[in-house]
């Protein structure tokens, strides 16, 4: 109620799929496999594994353990259905979240899950969305979620990524952590966004619930540039190209999160609303920017088709010419924020 009270969005993440791989049953020496305690660890399972199945610390090396045991019971998956259906009839959240256990689960549970909870959605009224991790889930049955991570090239479905404000792999508030910065992501979500792709982005509060002032700091600065540039990320679509540019991504895909990426002033990402396209330059481009793209085949503009170029955040258009070469701009001669510049190029319909 505190949530929505403050129009935002509630979700819920799931992660008992995993809780039948969970624990090692066979591994005496604890409380695992006592049938008191099933109501916490589960019903023992493999206890022939004594011996031959060593623990291991973390995916993907758990998933050799996790392929070794039998595959959950109907009961387990009966019972992992009903959590879900309670919860979605209890709270009618907005988003439902599954980590990396729903690779276990078996097809039919997960279409059932998938079904009732659009059915839900559809007798509400509502929008909702399924987020789910690698390829758990059929295309387009819900939103693939890049722990950590994101693609380096253009999507067609759409993704998520969800990600940590400070450096850290904890969700929750950390003692003495060390934070991104403001740059970097504004930087992730332009990318994001430019792809087909959206930001999840975690801040942990403190015990008392405040927000630590470093990740406040952070808020309020993307929020400053979001005040401006917002009209180039919110509501946009793909356009036939992400962008642009000598800066390029090596890895792709979850927990890629250790690369670091300094952008230049020919770094762009491209967004369109309508007949608008909004070129982001990633870096100041001093004097004078040049956008490529637009005289390629693809996405090849006419002089004809431009109605006029601007920079959000400033007043009055921008001299531009066409060439061989691209899209030339006269920078404005003042910034007007900080951490990346929107060229707003409005097209006419028809042009010719």
């Amino acid at each position: 109620k505190a949530v929505r009270k403050q129009g935002m969005k509630y979700f819920v993440a799931f992660h008992h799929a995993e809780s039948w791989f969970a624990y090692p049953h066979w591994m005496k020496e604890y409380d695992i496999s006592d049938p008191r305690y099933q109501g916490l660890y589960g019903e023992p399972h493999n206890l022939d594994l004594e011996g031959k199945a060593p623990l291991k610390s973390w995916v993907p090396q758990v998933f050799e353990e996790w392929h070794k045991m039998h595959y959950p019971s109907k009961a387990f998956l009966n019972q992992w259905l009903g959590k879900i259906e309670e919860v979605i009839n209890q709270y009618s959240p907005d988003m439902l979240w599954f980590d990396f256990g729903l690779e276990f689960i078996q097809e039919h549970y997960k279409r059932e899950m998938l079904s009732y909870y659009y059915n839900k959605a559809e007798e509400l009224g509502k929008e909702v969305i399924v987020g789910y991790k690698y390829h758990n889930l059929a295309p387009g049955s819900g939103i693939v979620d890049l722990e950590q991570g994101r693609f380096n090239e253009i999507a067609y479905n759409e993704w998520i990524t969800d990600t940590t404000i400070d450096e850290g792999c904890a969700w929750g508030y950390m003692n003495g952590a060390k934070y991104k910065t403001a740059t970097t992501l504004l930087h992730y979500l332009i990318d994001n966004v430019s792809k087909n792709g959206y930001m999840l982005l975690n801040v942990g509060p403190m015990a008392n619930g405040k927000i630590p002032d470093e990740a406040n700091r952070i808020l309020l600065d993307m929020g400053k540039w979001l005040e401006i540039n917002g009209e180039a990320i919110f509501g946009t679509a793909t356009w036939i190209h992400s962008g642009e540019g000598p800066t390029k991504m090596e890895k792709t895909g979850a927990f890629t999160e250790d690369e670091k990426l300094c952008y230049t002033s020919q770094d762009f990402r491209f967004t369109v609303k309508e007949d608008t396209i909004y070129a982001i330059c990633l870096n100041w481009p001093k004097d004078e920017a040049l956008i490529t793209t637009v005289s390629k085949s693809a996405s090849k503009l006419y002089n004809s088709e431009i109605k006029a170029v601007t920079m959000l955040g400033n007043d009055g258009e921008l001299p531009w010419k066409m060439t061989e070469k691209g899209l030339h701009i006269a920078t404005p001669s003042m910034k007007p924020c900080d951490h990346a510049y929107v060229f707003k190029i409005e097209r006419k319909h028809p042009f010719i």
